[in-house]
């Protein structure tokens, strides 16, 4: 990115472990912007984040990203939605084309897959997740149903769903030919999807086949997929991110935190 004179914006992520915000921080380091996190850390049983979050945004939700602004004129502004952070991003923070291409139609490709990202791809995912899990929060009595009624849902509509977006994601891969969702360079667009595929799913093998009750090789069903996801993985500044934030977490794990957490009944 070309250097700026003058005073530059600053930025504060508000970051949860395991969340979304991991890839706002991706593109906060691709765009070499001048950030601080602020780490978060969810509850080991309920994996609900704590309640401090609602002392950010009325919905408790990561990402949050605070914008303070180099003129001194303008107020600070807080962003949330994944989505919406990363297309204001892209406008603002990225003239020089590092994760926005130049050609307008690419451009509305990388439109494109950071709205598909989050409204069609990414529910299905948290559906599954969450019928998988309902029967470890009921009571006891209700288990049973409960495990056979989830599965009942995951296996009539969503993993139907869930297997559909990942064969077109599969197929689009296939279809540019580059290792990229768009054009022949990492963009926004595989940013965006980093979370929900590799993340998700390449990342996470073990617990997505547990979820989908399918012990298949998800490298012999989505070779392209499982291709671009060790792109992914070995891109050295998102390496240096994961590698950063897991010092982090621990660091903050050993000044022994108090969160204050949602108290179940």
């Amino acid at each position: 990115m070309t250097e700026l004179s003058g005073p530059q914006d600053r930025f504060i992520l508000h970051w949860l472990d395991d969340s979304r915000a991991n890839r706002i921080l991706w593109a906060l380091e691709l765009l070499q912007l001048d950030y601080e996190v602020k780490v978060y850390l969810r509850h080991p049983q309920t994996w609900r984040g704590p309640l401090e979050l609602f002392k950010e945004h009325p919905l408790g939700k990561v990402p949050i990203l605070e914008i303070i602004f180099a003129d001194p004129r303008r107020p600070p502004v807080k962003l949330v939605e994944s989505g919406f952070i990363m297309q204001y991003l892209l406008k603002n923070y990225d003239p020089n084309h590092i994760l926005y291409p130049r050609d307008p139609e690419k451009q509305l490709e990388v439109d494109y897959y950071l709205h598909y990202s989050e409204g069609n791809l990414q529910h299905l995912q948290i559906s599954l997740l969450i019928n998988f899990s309902a029967k470890e929060v009921v009571p006891f009595g209700l288990k049973k149903v409960t495990k056979f009624l989830t599965h009942a849902l995951n296996k009539g509509y969503y993993l139907h769903e869930w297997r559909l977006n990942m064969q077109y994601l599969e197929g689009r891969l296939a279809e540019n030919g580059t290792g990229y969702f768009v054009g022949d360079k990492l963009t926004a667009a595989d940013v965006m999807l980093s979370f929900p595929v590799f993340e998700n799913v390449f990342d996470n093998e073990d617990g997505i086949k547990q979820i989908t009750r399918d012990k298949r090789d998800l490298k012999v069903l989505f070779p392209n997929l499982y291709k671009w996801s060790k792109t992914i993985k070995y891109n050295p500044s998102y390496s240096k991110i994961c590698v950063m934030m897991d010092e982090e977490v621990e660091d903050l794990i050993l000044r022994n935190p108090h969160f204050e957490y949602f108290k179940q009944n």
